[in-house]
């Protein structure tokens, strides 16, 4: 009998076209790979089906022309006449989601809760990773290298702007830089020199979170990224890459749009670091095992071209593509890559079945009136 996979992508982000990308490259892989895979788009927190195994679909998605369900006891069922219909109950899910409720554990949650084995980071590992400054306190308690930095809410921003942007001066230095805490893709970053261009970047940051991270910016830099995930109890680590960026910053634009089409970015692989690509592929395995990650991730670096240091800067538990192509070049290719993801969820669901539950009398014995219970102590 062959293994059944739901493919969950989409979701509530700005990431969600790049999740549909990112879906359709897997889904021609698990085609290959004979499992029995069924597409599920996450589109305001239903689950789509049928028909949604091309991109024309979402050029836009219209929700009456597929089939939603919802998740029930493992099962994606759909509703008819006040009736649920099993349509699918999967071995295992596989996540393609960027961002938002597919990445940040929402997602990983609901799936626990329903039983159902998947391949990424669990609750926790998929929330902190979600969430950069989360992330940093982590790296700092690993003793790990961070930019300076301090956390603005927007909600303190709205309302006084020059004090928030006085007390990031405090701590930091110019030049600075701008993010949301929990966005992907290079979405809403700024970088500022001056007083009138922080506070610029911290409004644009706020129209995509409620949590900005407002960094020290270095002038001389290489970002430097590098892939992992877990199986049998390793940690694959792959090959580095440094991204290539039209200007000072990585943008949206470099990443997936450069030459006006959807290329994924330019990127030197192995990255041209020398010997720092040692150190970034050892931190990266630290990162993955202290954070409890599974699945396939990516760690960020940005290294100080003028002193050598190198900086951890943030995580992602759901990377674009999967970062297949970092682990191309030790020979891992994009078919084993989704394999050994597979059978690591359904080994992990395995063992976790077989935890031993502790049991009580308490509610036998409170039921009896013991304690007091029925005269209300």
């Amino acid at each position: 009998m062959r293994t059944k996979v739901a493919l969950i992508f989409g979701g509530r982000s700005l990431e969600s076209d790049i999740s549909v990308i990112t879906a359709m490259q897997a889904l021609a892989v698990l085609k290959e790979l004979e499992y029995e895979v069924e597409p599920f788009y996450l589109c305001d927190g239903d689950f789509y089906m049928k028909d949604v195994d091309r991109i024309d679909a979402f050029t836009p998605f219209c929700k009456e022309k597929h089939l939603k369900t919802v998740l029930v006891d493992g099962s994606f069922c759909s509703v008819r006449k006040n009736r649920l219909k099993r349509e699918f109950r999967p071995d295992a899910a596989f996540i393609c989601c960027h961002g938002g409720e597919g990445e940040n554990g929402v997602l990983q949650g609901l799936l626990d809760f329903n039983g159902v084995a998947y391949c990424s980071s669990g609750v926790l590992g998929s929330a902190v990773g979600m969430d950069k400054a989360a992330a940093k306190g982590i790296f700092e308690q690993m003793l790990l290298n961070v930019l300076p930095h301090v956390v603005v809410f927007s909600e303190d921003f709205e309302r006084d702007a020059a004090a928030e942007a006085e007390r990031a001066e405090s701590f930091l230095r110019y030049p600075m830089i701008v993010k949301p805490a929990a966005q992907g893709s290079s979405i809403g970053i700024r970088a500022a020199a001056d007083r009138e261009e922080l506070i610029d970047a911290m409004a644009v940051a706020a129209e995509f979170d409620d949590k900005l991270l407002v960094e020290e910016k270095l002038t001389d830099f290489a970002e430097v990224n590098c892939a992992a995930y877990g199986r049998g109890g390793k940690v694959v680590v792959s090959q580095t890459e440094r991204p290539l960026a039209a200007g000072d910053l990585l943008t949206f634009e470099d990443k997936y749009m450069a030459d006006g089409k959807m290329s994924g970015g330019g990127h030197v692989i192995p990255a041209d670091v020398g010997e720092i690509n040692d150190v970034v592929r050892s931190v990266t395995e630290r990162v993955y095992r202290a954070m409890e990650l599974r699945g396939i991730v990516r760690v960020d670096f940005l290294v100080d071209k003028t002193r050598g240091k190198v900086y951890v800067n943030e995580v992602n538990t759901v990377p674009g593509s999967l970062a297949f192509y970092l682990f191309e070049p030790l020979g891992v290719s994009f078919s084993q890559l989704i394999s050994d993801q597979i059978e690591e969820a359904l080994e992990r669901k395995r063992k976790g079945g077989k935890r031993k539950v502790y049991r009580t009398p308490v509610l036998e014995l409170y039921g009896r009136g013991a304690k007091g219970a029925k005269r209300g102590k």
